[in-house]
Order: C-alpha cells, then structure tokens, then sequence
C-alpha cells in the first residue's frame, strides 16, 4: 500500500473526527503528504535533490519525521543492552513529539524494555512499517514505586492522534513467557499491557497486529471518538484451529478493552484467549462490526456501578471460538439504584457462531472465580449467583445463527427479584445444539422477561412466543 494513499485515509479520517477543515488547512494537508512521501523517498534512496529543495520550503508547513533507526534505534539485536537503549530512546522520541510530527518506525524489529509513557500528545502520527518487539524477560522490566510491572505502551491525554502503517505494523508482546498456569499462580495480573491508552479524543488505530501480549491487548480507557480498523489480534500458544488447554493458559489476553464514548472498531480478525472485544463500565454509543472473533465472545462487562447503553454488535463471525455473545455483571450486595448500575439498548445482529466450545450465548454474571464459578454447572458442588444490583433492559439478538455447539446453546439468568427486562432473540437460530447440560431445554433460563420471534428455534423455556 502506497504510503501517501495511507497518510491520506488516515489525515481525511481525522478531519472527519473534527469536524472538517478550511481550505487552507486542506492546502497544508496537501503539502504534508507530499513532505512524508519524499522523505520515505529520500530514507529509502538515500536522499534527493528534490526532497532536499523541499524540507528547506516546508519547513514552516510540517512538523519533523522522526526515522526511531536514525535517531539511534538499534535493529535487528535482542540483548539485553539494545533492547534497554531502544526503550530509553523511544521514550525520549515520544515525548519530545510536538504537533504534526510523525515519528516514522521503518521496516526492521526493534527490540525493547517496556514502560513507554507519555502524556499530552497532540495531532501526532506513530508510522509503524516494522516491528517493535518487547522484551520477556520479566526480572529486568521496568516497575512502579510499588512493585507492579508497567505497561509496554502507556498514552494518556492524547487528542488527534494516529496510529497506521503502509503496510503492517507490529507491536509483539512476547507474551508466552508471561503466560501458563505457573505463571499466573506467583503473578496474578501484574503483566504489562500492550497498549493502553486513557483519556484520548480523536485516535484512529489501524493496519497494525497486536501480538501475544503479556496481559490485555489493547485498554482504551475513557475515550471520545476512537477509530480502530484492519487492526488485527493474535495471542495463541499453537497453530491449533481451536483453543487448546495449553492455549487457554494465555490467561487475561484480551483483545480490544473500550469504555468511553463514540467507539468504532470494524475488519478485525482477532484470535486471543478471553474476551476479544469488552466495552466496560461508563460506555455509550458503540458500533463493532465485521469482526471475526475466537476466544471468550463478543462481549458487555463485566459491569458493576455504571451505566452501558446504545452498543451494537452486527455483522461479524466467531469460528471455533470457546463462547459467543456474552454479557456479564460483576456482583454487589446492594439494592438496584437504577440507570446508573444498568446495561441497557444492546444489539447482536448477524452474528454467525460454529463450534462454540462452551456456550454460544452466555447472558448473566460473568463466570469466574466469585459469584459464578468456572466449574458451573458441571462441578456437582459449583454455584453460580446472578446479583440484582444491575438494571438490565432492551436487550435483542437478532438473526443470529449457532452451528454445531458442543453443548448446550446458552445460559439467559437474572435476578428472579430483578430481572432482565426485554430480552429478544428474534430469529436466533441453533443447528444441531448440544444436550449437556441442559437436556432438552437447550437454555438455562431463570428471572427474565424474554420474548421470541422471527424463526427462533429453540425457544428458551421461560420466554414468551410473539
């Protein structure tokens, strides 16, 4: 892909975000994009007359490319001394950025220490061609006045800010030794995040693979106006065209983490071992679409005390995953306050799920340790709680089609004090659905109000026919 046609889409998108712009700043635009075609140009060629004659005009209309090799970057060398110096380097080249700079990763691996943080980026560009790849080695990795590992890349405050490629871009978190039971067992969570932005406006991510991170994939915590797209997760111990036990130890590999406001995420594929996408507590007006899914599901939650509403799924598929749609409360002792603890004016739509290995429609407290148990219902002396704490309303799956389940399609379970009011599977179709657990219920089903319509077949035992 042409490197101008890239900066184009990805500066015309930015517009968009803010509302337009005036015809001298489209000139300026203009100038820009020819400023970053000649200097990958000139890098590549070893420089021009022409992109010469230009810097020494445009000065005054751009701000610096920074090439990371030039600047010091080391490539092509995982020692311990190289991957320090990158990491020194890239957090002093970051947070020197000033607006309208891009800082340029060329075509080469470039291995580093993480705890990359920076605040307060304005209308920059992170041109990523090639590879930045974190180091595993976790005695060396930078720490918090606590004690707690920091993230690989951590952003705050940052407005009009882009992340693409001209071809892909890779940020690999190495995480396989992160990973594996053991692992968990003596650390917990304290493994870095591959990138968690908080607090942004105007950030549009795409052309990237984010791979084998330690921990979450990719955080994007209180965000206005996020764009993701052709943005790719992969996080896997093997080549295998399901989710082994030994994969599955990849534990809290999660793929996109949102919360915020105006989200859009559309043509990812993403291959992970827990929730490939989570809209968190505090979300409203979210759009994911034509993603492929395999891992935990396309999911709401978990939710505590906040508010969730107009979020809409559609258009996507879920190969082989472990579960499907899948909304999750955390649980609270507490009496329901209302809109302000609820989830509320959420859409699946066309969601194709074969060979889900546990429950293709999972609609209830999130099951992990606590509230509802990993071993439910298989486990004679597992329990699983649903808390009335949470306002759950207008809730509709529609056009969904299961294929091949291992076993039974889905567990729908409210408050029977509280319960989730308007739940709808319009045309929600299960083909040869699993028997265990359920039998020929095919749904556990408890304290909901649901109704089906439209060709839905099996009908969950407790919901009305329209």
């Amino acid at each position: 892909m042409d490197v101008l046609n890239v900066r184009t889409q990805a500066l015309s998108t930015r517009r968009i975000f803010t509302g337009g712009t005036k015809v001298e700043d489209f000139l300026k635009l203009n100038l820009q994009l020819l400023f970053l075609q000649l200097y990958i140009m000139g890098a590549s060629r070893g420089g021009t007359l022409a992109f010469i004659v230009f810097c020494v005009t445009c000065v005054s209309c751009w701000g610096k490319v920074i090439n990371y090799e030039s600047v010091g970057g080391i490539p092509d060398d995982d020692s311990y001394l190289a991957a320090h110096h990158n990491g020194k380097l890239l957090n002093s080249t970051i947070n020197a950025l000033l607006p309208d700079d891009v800082l340029f990763i060329p075509n080469k691996t470039f291995t580093l220490i993480g705890g990359i943080i920076a605040r307060d980026l304005f209308n920059v560009t992170f041109l990523i061609d090639g590879t930045l790849s974190f180091s595993d080695d976790r005695n060396t990795w930078p720490k918090n006045d606590d004690g707690y590992v920091l993230e690989c890349i951590y952003l705050e405050d940052i407005e009009d800010v882009i992340f693409t490629s001209s071809s892909v871009g890779i940020l690999n978190g190495n995480g396989r030794k992160w990973w594996g039971a053991i692992q968990y067992l003596k650390n917990q969570e304290d493994r870095p995040r591959l990138l968690h932005i908080k607090g942004s406006k105007n950030v549009l991510v795409e052309h990237l693979l984010l791979k084998d991170s330690p921990f979450w994939t990719f955080y994007a915590q209180n965000s206005n106006g996020l764009l993701v797209r052709y943005t790719d997760v992969d996080a896997r111990w093997t080549d295998e065209d399901s989710h082994t036990l030994q994969d599955l130890q990849a534990f809290n590999t999660d793929g996109f983490d949102v919360s915020g406001v105006d989200v859009h995420i559309h043509d990812c594929i993403i291959w992970n071992q827990d929730d490939c996408i989570s809209v968190k507590g505090n979300s409203a007006n979210m759009l994911f679409e034509r993603i492929s899914c395999s891992g935990l599901g396309l999911v709401v939650g978990s939710i505590g005390e906040s508010r969730v509403y107009n979020i809409t799924f559609r258009d996507s598929i879920m190969p082989n995953t472990v579960k499907g749609i899948y909304l999750k409360t955390r649980w609270s002792d507490s009496a329901p306050i209302g809109d302000s603890a609820s989830i509320s004016d959420v859409l699946y739509e066309n969601i194709t799920i074969t060979k889900a290995q546990q429950f293709a429609i999972w609609i209830g407290p999130a099951q992990q340790t606590g509230q509802c148990s990993l071993l439910w219902p298989i486990a004679d002396n597992a329990t699983c709680l649903m808390s009335g704490f949470q306002r759950w309303t207008n809730i509709t799956l529609r056009d969904i089609y299961i294929y091949n389940p291992a076993g039974s399609p889905g567990v729908l379970y409210g408050n029977s004090s509280f319960p989730i009011d308007d739940l709808v599977f319009d045309n929600v179709v299960v083909v040869n659905p699993g028997m265990q657990p359920w039998g020929d219920d095919y749904y556990f089903c408890e304290g909901v109000h649901g109704y089906s319509m439209g060709g839905t077949k099996p009908v969950p035992p407790c919901f009305t026919e329209l």
